[in-house]
């Protein structure tokens, strides 16, 4: 039996039965351990509701699920630019899934981040192998091929002389981060519904840990641990595997057969891309740009103390000044950008002297241009402009939003 998916979109309100939206509340309510998020996530209208700073997928208490997608970006293209800006930082919410069906491919957000697991740990394994780390293990054998513990030999020679209890550090591909990838692909798998990838994570299962069975439970703790610097190249796989395994009532049970939807606070998303965008701009030869470091400045001081600070998203230096700054703004613009935004955009830039301030919108709005008044130089001009986050491709994307930037700036 297929459970019930209800679709909503991100700010448009929907109507949804007195028990769904209890429903509904309780699930947000259980995401904020996770997600920490900034802005508040569920808002009520009347007999509707309305999600916020949220897209993906969740478990409800009635067994059913629901999806929301973005306010920009109406097709299913939208989880794959999501899931190519995910980053080490992306908060990640779990919930369990019961779909263990095969049926049409869907464009969900659970099934996006299974697509790109499993592409991101194929490439570890063909790169590196299995991950391979020594475990310290205690036991006891009769052969005494490890560090004799002599006192509690001692105790027990009585009994039987030739029991050694021993302890030893092996090499070995069962470990806990072998277990905990070869979990999630499992999760994952009982996540989708395309064959193809299906067949993929079963396959990563084992080939993550050669030679063992699959495990069927993992000591959740393991997902704060740090990957040894020498197997770097499963960090991206780790990233991922990680956030799923903080969920411990997704894979804290040993035996629990489950799949996995996904949620996101999405506004981190634009923030990524914009790092991206001016880590392109800042290699174009001939510019002589720098990015600077995200940090506070201060905007109001009392008695040499700084009472109130700044933080940019975004600053491009050419020479040591300041030619632009940059803020991230998950949100529809509509005719003129939003008094706050306005305020708190030319504010960061008088902050730190810089001529040209930007604003930066999730859309396709198109390049427009303010003439500033009253600041004195700094900034001139306020300009806003669309990134297209949610037809993002790490094929070419930072380059193309690159060439926008450049426009703005020449």
């Amino acid at each position: 039996m297929m459970e019930e998916r209800i679709r909503v979109r991100e700010h448009i309100p929907a109507d949804v039965p007195p028990a769904t939206a209890r429903a509904v509340e309780e699930a947000i309510g259980r995401l904020k351990v996770e997600l920490s998020p900034s802005l508040r996530q569920l808002a009520f209208t009347g007999n509707q509701i309305e999600l916020r700073n949220l897209v993906g997928s969740v478990r409800l208490g009635n067994g059913s699920v629901l999806e929301v997608e973005p306010k920009v970006g109406s097709d299913n293209n939208w989880t794959e630019a999501a899931v190519q800006l995910l980053t080490d930082k992306t908060r990640i919410a779990v919930t369990g899934s019961q779909r263990s069906k095969l049926g049409p491919p869907r464009g969900d957000l659970s099934t996006a981040v299974a697509f790109e697991y499993a592409r991101r740990l194929e490439r570890a394994i063909s790169q590196e192998g299995p991950i391979q780390i020594y475990e310290h293990h205690k036991l006891t054998s009769r052969r005494p091929n490890g560090h004799l513990n002599v006192g509690k030999w001692v105790r027990s020679a009585l009994l039987d002389p030739a029991i050694f209890p021993i302890e030893r550090d092996d090499l070995t591909v069962a470990n806990d981060f072998t277990r905990g990838l070869s979990i999630v692909a499992s999760n994952f798998r009982r996540s989708v519904r395309d064959a193809g990838l299906l067949s993929r994570l079963r396959l990563l299962e084992t080939a993550v840990i050669p030679g063992h069975p699959t495990p069927i439970y993992v000591n959740p703790s393991v997902a704060n641990r740090t990957l040894p610097p020498q197997w770097s190249k499963y960090r991206p796989a780790w990233d991922i595997a990680s956030a799923v395994l903080k969920n411990r009532s997704v894979v804290g049970d040993p035996g629990r057969s489950i799949g996995l939807e996904v949620a996101i606070e999405p506004w981190p998303l634009l923030e990524t891309l914009l790092g991206r965008v001016l880590i392109a701009v800042a290699r174009t030869p001939g510019l002589h740009l720098q990015v600077d470091n995200k940090g506070k400045h201060p905007l109001l001081t009392h008695a040499d103390t700084t009472a109130t600070s700044v933080i940019p998203d975004g600053t491009l230096r050419r020479f040591g000044k300041v030619v632009a700054t940059f803020e991230a703004k998950y949100t529809l613009p509509g005719e003129t950008p939003r008094e706050k935004h306005v305020y708190q955009a030319l504010a960061t830039a008088a902050a730190v002297h810089s001529p040209l301030s930007v604003i930066v919108y999730p859309g396709d709005e198109p390049v427009k241009k303010y003439e500033v008044t009253g600041f004195g130089g700094t900034p001139v001009h306020l300009v806003t402009v669309g990134l297209k986050m949610y037809s993002y491709s790490r094929t070419n994307g930072d380059e193309q939003r690159a060439e926008l930037i450049r426009q703005i700036l020449t």
